[in-house]
C-alpha cells in the first residue's frame, strides 16, 4: 500500500431525495446566490 498523506481527501456527498425537495433546494441556493463550491 501507498502513503497517500499528500493527497487532500474530499468526502463524496450522495443524497436521495423527492423531486419536490431538489426543486425547493435549488430555489432557496438562486435565491441566497450560493456559490458551488
Amino acid at each position: 500500500m501507498t502513503d497517500t498523506v499528500n493527497e487532500k481527501w474530499e468526502p463524496k456527498i450522495v443524497a436521495f431525495v423527492c423531486n419536490w425537495c431538489t426543486y425547493a433546494g435549488a430555489d432557496l441556493a438562486g435565491i441566497s446566490r450560493l456559490q458551488y463550491p
